[in-house]
């Protein structure tokens, strides 16, 4: 019995913690506001670094419970596929392929009401493990709201949107946009 449990807690997290994972390495998102919805399309950038093929489950989080949420697509742009999911709680779970060596891009677009409070997380990104190389953003305001603050200083206003470009970004705190 003493041997079984010494195998169960040396060897299986070995094998947990030895397995190959994918590495979320950048994201590119649109965010747009108006007095409805604040919509959310990005592509994200998922690199394998193995020589083998890995197959990852993701666990992709919201600010709202999933309820709230409305996801209009979860697609596979390197593979042209659509990418069935799960709604967990705060999250929706799927599952990407990647060959050896090679990144796929991910396009996940969802909408939530606007409220005072329009959160888009970023803190999840601490559980790869590594900052993003990039991550590029725009936040495009229509004029039926008015924007108090947002929670990162922009790079650039231009025409109603707003622009960030950030490298080796390990963010502390969660994208607000705040309005009036």
């Amino acid at each position: 019995m003493n041997k079984l449990v010494l195998v169960l807690f040396l060897i299986i997290p070995i094998n947990i913690f030895g397995q190959d994972r994918l590495e979320f390495v950048k994201e590119s998102i649109d965010f747009n506001i108006d007095n409805k919805r604040f919509s959310v399309n990005g592509i994200y950038s998922f690199f394998n670094n193995s020589s083998k093929f890995i197959t990852q489950t993701i666990m992709f989080p919201f600010a709202k419970n999933t309820d709230s949420i409305n996801v209009k697509r979860i697609y596979n742009l390197t593979y042209s596929e659509c990418i069935g999911f799960s709604r967990k709680d705060n999250a929706i779970v799927f599952k990407i392929s990647v060959l050896p060596k090679d990144t796929v891009m991910v396009n996940i677009a969802y909408s939530q009401k606007t409220v005072t409070e329009n959160i888009y997380v970023l803190k999840s990104t601490k559980t790869w493990g590594n900052p993003l190389i990039n991550a590029n953003y725009s936040l495009t305001v229509n004029t039926s709201v008015n924007v108090d603050s947002l929670s990162l200083k922009p790079d650039l206003f231009r025409n109603s949107v707003y622009h960030w470009q950030i490298d080796s970004f390990y963010p502390d705190d969660d994208f607000k946009v705040y309005i009036k």
